[in-house]
């Protein structure tokens, strides 16, 4: 009898984590760091040297069906649900006209033999929104496209959700002009905003060039040879389908400048893609129904990623309703300061990587952690602009790793990935970011960045 190698349900796991989260609220001891409300950022900040311990307010694992309906209905979380569901019918809808499908086997058979070549230029591309726009969850929208690349090349699909999803938090890492993590940061420890940003580029370059040569590696290791070429080559665009194709590209472009330019929030991503998806329809000579057909059964397919959106908010209620996140926070900071000097700033990027599992925003986590960095930095005579290239670097490394992440959630969601598969690619890669930041750490510590 052959032995069942699927992983365990996401859900299991999510579960489990929900009870361990409420167990912890009556292990360790509640406390609270004293807060201000900065308009300029538009950030709640802590008050450095403020912890102090509190009443003890555990969460019984009673309740914890209460509380998973309080996270789905917290209006982040719903947001994020339905984001996911209005994107994934979207698609469904310009997958099953068949002209993005095409559109990958005609590029793949331009590229034949140097498909290799689309990892690291998908790697190159999609880090340039995370280090100008600090776009990560908006990157989710992509992933299809990314897969739909891989698999035409004959690699597996997780090449391709990688390619968007790595590239995008490769530049959100590095964060040369990322307005969420190094500026905020930047703006809270008081240092020109956007400066040092040497350093950040040499990060760029590293992130970007491990990423593309771990997941070329994967690729060719795993790589399916097929025999398509006649399948290809008989394979020709419609006009129709080149119709659609265009007006595809025009919604992207539509789209990535309403995103760099106006602001664009999730409300609006949905707006253009649900009027992409009824224009390309119709194109394609879908009744409104046949529409709106397709569109639910694209809902379908991604409730159980929305349902794993919301039971990893739940566990980020339970720690913040069980006020032990300051305590834990609190906790590692003294860690870092009690260290050698030699080696500080390099706990305080472990010290974020480890934090980053827990709050993993990184404008609230710079909120949350840098008014404590800053001053300890003065003190332990470390600049802040390296206090700040620590925490940034700690801030991207282990942000896909999270079983809370909404990024990381998100991306499974669209892609029908399972959380314990995507680890298992993962972390290898995690192991050498964590290297690679501890090298660029140790070098700005050296160079007295």
């Amino acid at each position: 009898m052959k032995k069942d190698k699927r992983f365990i349900h996401a859900y299991i796991i999510l579960i489990i984590l929900i009870i361990v989260s409420c167990l912890l609220t009556y292990i360790i001891p509640a406390g609270s760091f004293e807060r201000v409300k900065n308009d300029v950022l538009g950030q709640t900040l802590v008050i450095a040297g403020s912890y102090k311990e509190i009443e003890s307010t555990p969460i019984s694992p009673l309740l914890i069906f209460h509380k998973i309906y309080k996270a789905f209905s917290d209006g982040k979380t719903a947001s994020l649900i339905f984001f996911l569901l209005f994107i994934s019918g979207s698609f469904q809808v310009i997958l099953k006209t068949g002209c993005m499908e095409t559109l990958c086997k005609r590029l793949m058979e331009k590229l034949k033999g140097k498909e290799l070549g689309v990892i690291p230029i998908f790697v190159c591309l999609f880090s340039v929104f995370g280090f100008t726009m600090g776009l990560t969850t908006a990157s989710i929208v992509f992933v299809p496209i990314g897969i739909s690349i891989a698999l035409s090349s004959g690699f597996p699909k997780i090449v391709g959700i990688a390619m968007v999803a790595l590239g995008t938090n490769a530049g959100f890492t590095a964060g040369i002009f990322n307005p969420f993590s190094v500026g905020v940061a930047q703006n809270i420890a008081e240092v020109t905003l956007y400066s040092g940003q040497s350093m950040r580029w040499v990060a760029l370059v590293l992130l970007n060039t491990v990423t593309s040569l771990y997941l070329l590696f994967y690729a060719k290791k795993h790589r399916e040879v097929r025999v398509e070429k006649e399948a290809l080559s008989t394979e020709k665009m419609t006009s129709r389908q080149m119709i659609e194709v265009f007006q595809f590209i025009t919604a992207f472009i539509i789209l990535t400048i309403g995103i760099a330019f106006w602001n664009w929030k999730t409300a609006d991503i949905v707006v253009v893609f649900l009027v992409t998806a009824v224009i390309i329809g119709k194109t394609e000579g879908f009744s409104i129904t046949e529409i709106c057909t397709i569109f639910t059964e694209g809902c379908k397919k991604i409730m159980k990623g929305a349902i794993i959106v919301g039971l990893a908010a739940t566990i980020r209620l339970i720690l913040s309703e069980g006020n032990i996140l300051d305590t834990i926070t609190y906790t590692l900071t003294q860690l870092v300061e009690n260290l050698p000097p030699s080696v500080q700033l390099l706990g305080m990027f472990f010290f974020n990587a480890v934090l980053n599992i827990l709050v993993t925003s990184g404008s609230a986590k710079a909120a949350l952690v840098m008014p404590i960095l800053t001053p300890m930095a003065d003190f332990l005579g470390l600049s802040r602009q390296s206090a700040v290239f620590a925490f940034q670097l700690g801030d991207g490394v282990t942000n896909l790793s999270s079983p809370i992440s909404t990024t990381l959630n998100g991306v499974m969601a669209v892609s029908d990935m399972e959380y314990g598969e995507w680890i298992k690619f993962y972390l290898p890669l995690v192991l050498i970011y964590m290297v690679a930041g501890s090298c660029l750490v140790i070098l700005a510590q050296i160079i007295s960045y």
